[in-house]
């Protein structure tokens, strides 16, 4: 198997879309023929290079591919869902959405037929039917983080953030090391007012990824809010009156932790010009 199939695999499996890139590997695969060396995958490459095609707007490249894939595969499913990218693509919504919906009606357990619709639908800035869709879906298959993550965004664009909370949790749940995820679930809490769960998450973010420059801002942020809080009492201090505190550390961890942020963060931009040393130390110092 030559180099270029080889990261195109890689790809895939990384479940990363790098349509730039996958176009730019493929040319001399498509062009000298030599994409048939990726044996029983060939169909799989075929169609990453079409996905990648339609991504990065070469709609001439996408039917080539697609041509190619009708007559293997005739009117499968999952050609039938790749005809509906291409009418998306080139601007025939309802002609996408027919095909998902008929695909829809044979099997309602059609994940790619489900989530190319509510795809559609948010292109189409129908929020939320886009949301009762993708509920619809996760009922059938909970344990699809993706769409778990989907439908916080969705939420999140809608403003429901104790909506998006929970939809962060389950996808916690079934991610557990990644820290971009607590990240996000420490971000809604902190704009709910959840403070002791928001440092909680930060703290969670640079234990996972130990220089997280969002992670130690963070920190800081929610440990001297809720020193600020405890202090003078919610709704006293300033800008504190939808802020919530349960369960707070004592006042000299707190205090020690937004002083390890501090530092942290300092050391993280000591390499950076002195220009921006200067703004992060000013800032960290209101």
């Amino acid at each position: 198997m030559s180099s270029s199939l080889k990261l195109l695999a890689e790809i895939r499996q990384s479940s990363e879309r790098r349509p730039f890139e996958v176009l730019k590997l493929s040319e001399p695969l498509l062009n000298k023929g030599s994409i048939s060396q990726a044996g029983d995958d060939v169909w799989l490459v075929y169609e990453q290079v079409f996905i990648a095609a339609i991504d990065e707007g070469e709609i001439d490249v996408a039917k080539a591919v697609l041509e190619i894939l009708h007559k293997r595969f005739g009117g499968s499913q999952r050609v039938k869902r790749l005809y509906g990218m291409i009418n998306e693509a080139v601007g025939y919504p309802d002609e996408a959405k027919k095909l998902y919906d008929e695909m829809l009606e044979k099997d309602a357990t059609n994940v790619l037929a489900s989530k190319r619709l509510i795809a559609l639908l948010k292109s189409q800035g129908q929020y939320s039917i886009a949301i009762q869709e993708l509920v619809s879906y996760l009922d059938t298959h909970g344990n699809d983080f993706e769409a778990w993550l989907e439908l916080a965004h969705l939420y999140l664009a809608n403003h429901l953030y104790a909506q998006a909370a929970f939809c962060l949790e389950e996808v916690i749940l079934q991610q557990p090391a990644n820290h971009y995820f607590h990240l996000c679930y420490a971000e809604v809490n902190y704009t709910m007012g959840c403070l002791d769960i928001a440092l909680k998450e930060y703290l969670r973010v640079v234990e996972l990824s130990t220089d997280n420059v969002r992670g130690f801002y963070g920190i800081k942020l929610a440990a001297d809010r809720i020193l600020d809080i405890t202090s003078h009492g919610a709704g006293k201090s300033r800008d504190s009156s939808h802020f919530k505190v349960e369960n707070a550390p004592q006042k000299a961890t707190l205090e020690r932790l937004s002083q390890l942020a501090t530092e942290r963060l300092v050391a993280i931009y000591s390499g950076t010009n002195d220009a921006t040393k200067k703004t992060v130390e000013a800032w960290l110092k209101l």
